[in-house]
């Protein structure tokens, strides 16, 4: 089977774009370049486009048998979120 990098289904280009977007917007929110580029967008609030992204990547990977790179990204990108979030909860700071 042969493996391809782009999902061709709707729902795993969405789950991809999502995900994708879920990283860069986090690496620039936790990198220095978060004291020039004032992001307002909330941390949760990136968390549920994460969270999006993996409810999409497992309904393409699912209902379509979708197979792609960026669409398996977004499962374990989308636990992490997850399990970062369940944690946070369970264990206040």
């Amino acid at each position: 089977m042969k493996m391809q990098l782009y999902s061709k289904t709707t729902t795993g280009k969405w789950a991809a774009v999502l995900t994708l977007l879920f990283i860069a917007l986090m690496a620039i929110k936790l990198s220095a370049l978060a004291m020039l580029i004032r992001l307002p967008l909330p941390t949760p609030f990136l968390a549920i486009i994460g969270v999006i992204g993996f409810l999409l990547g497992i309904i393409s990977i699912v209902k379509n048998k979708d197979r792609a790179i960026l669409t398996l990204l977004s499962i374990p990108i989308g636990l992490l979120i997850i399990l970062w979030t369940a944690a946070e909860i369970i264990f206040p700071h």
